[in-house]
């Protein structure tokens, strides 16, 4: 059949399944999300695949979380408990099922199998060469499942002179060369933070698997997803590695601003607190001009143009940082705002979750765990009109869902006492 034609039926067809779809909505009898009826097999372990799949589960999917039988050891990471749960683990998997098993064991793998046949994604974060040592790797799954996305997360890729090398956030941090631009001149690296190079992977993978997802719908197609946190952090960078790559200099340390960009741009000090303020762009810089505290500078030669104001970088941040010494960080920001001039206060935690406008956005939810204790979660930084997320239940107690999930897989009650007294689940 002609290409031409094959289109031609495809939109036929398309339109038809659009609108037994919409049929299908009005019987739904809630709120729609963007991944219902999209099944995921977790076997990630820590953050990085983790908080992938926590995106897509808040999103619609039905994610099985398999687990060591001593659990994801995530569970145990970080001093922080809540309730005696490690507000790691806590933190990135909600809404998930919990399945521990024992993947050693070839009873064990079989479960897996079993799973991949019903599953539209498979993700896992182990170490290159893992998979393909238990039987699961992708070559031996997709006769099972040839729709299956099989989505491979690693430190430096699935090959390579790095890839058995093992990854991990602050590893990642050091070689992407984010630390070498973070800090001040003459003193040492300083990383970030938080887990920046885990939860950019983890953004990068989800956006992957969705991208993979549309593919299928297209084409329909399984295929293989690799995302490395090596790759995703060099990505982050883009802007930055394209002035390096591209003139060859080194970037010094950033300090509280940013090595690409001209003062003022950063953190200062005022009476009390502190507060970050953004001029560096001629108009911003009028902007700021254009409060009479600040008129003055305008008429500063040293800091007539970006370039001058770049050169003259220690003097324009010292005139400023007097200039602000002579009142509160919260009466500057009311101040300033009059003015549309781009600042705005450097918060604690505390002071970020007391925050209006955090308050509105619902950037705190409270769960339920199965005891009954609550428990404070993040909320969800997308919103989607007509098929929103949803924070659902809290992340499951250790193998909370073993015994539903295997029933569905066809196992018996004598199976499944089999299986636990054999210590594969």
């Amino acid at each position: 059949m002609p290409v031409q034609a094959l289109d031609a039926r495809i939109t036929a067809l398309e339109a038809e399944l659009r609108e037994l779809k919409r049929q299908r909505l009005q019987h739904l009898g809630r709120a729609p999300k963007a991944l219902d009826g999209v099944h995921v097999l977790d076997l990630s372990r820590y953050i990085f695949g983790p908080f992938c799949t926590q995106m897509l589960a808040d999103m619609g999917a039905d994610v099985i979380k398999v687990e060591p039988r001593a659990g994801d050891p995530a569970r145990q990471a970080g001093s922080v408990r809540v309730h005696g749960d490690s507000a790691s683990f806590l933190a990135r998997n909600r809404n998930k099922r919990s399945l521990a098993v024992d993947l050693r064991q070839p009873d064990g793998q079989e479960i897996i199998r079993r799973l991949t046949t019903c599953s539209d994604v498979l993700i896992h974060n182990f170490r290159p060469g893992v998979m393909t040592r238990l039987g699961l790797d992708a070559e031996r799954l997709r006769p099972l499942n040839p729709s299956l996305i099989y989505c491979s997360l690693s430190g430096y890729g699935q090959d390579g002179p790095l890839a058995t090398r093992p990854g991990q956030d602050l590893l990642l941090q050091g070689m992407s060369g984010i630390i070498s631009t973070t800090g001040w001149e003459g003193g040492p690296p300083v990383a970030v933070g938080t887990y920046l190079a885990d939860v950019t992977g983890a953004l990068t993978a989800a956006y992957s698997v969705v991208i993979a997802l549309q593919a299928r719908s297209q084409y329909g197609i399984g295929q293989d997803v690799e995302v490395s946190l090596l790759d995703a952090m060099i990505a982050l960078q883009s802007m930055e590695a394209t002035a390096f790559l591209n003139s060859g200099a080194l970037p010094p340390r950033s300090g509280s601003g940013h090595w690409m960009i001209s003062q003022p741009y950063g953190v200062f000090p005022t009476r009390d607190k502190w507060l970050v303020l953004n001029a560096h762009s001629d108009e911003w810089w009028r902007r700021l001009c254009a409060v009479p505290e600040f008129a003055a500078l305008a008429d500063d030669a040293r800091f007539a143009s970006r370039e001058a104001r770049r050169s003259h970088g220690e003097a324009l941040v010292a005139a400023l940082e007097d200039i602000l010494s002579a009142r509160g960080r919260d009466d500057w920001l009311a101040y300033l705002s009059t003015y549309d001039v781009l600042c705005a206060p450097v918060y604690d935690y505390a002071e970020l979750f007391a925050d209006p406008q955090v308050r509105h956005n619902v950037m705190v939810v409270e769960q339920r765990r199965p005891d009954g204790t609550p428990i404070k979660v993040v909320g969800l930084p997308v919103n989607l009109s007509a098929t929103p997320g949803e924070v659902g239940p809290p992340a499951p107690p250790l193998g909370a869902h073993t015994d539903d999930i295997l029933q569905s897989l066809g196992y018996d009650g004598a199976d499944v006492r089999r299986l636990r007294e054999q210590r594969i689940i």
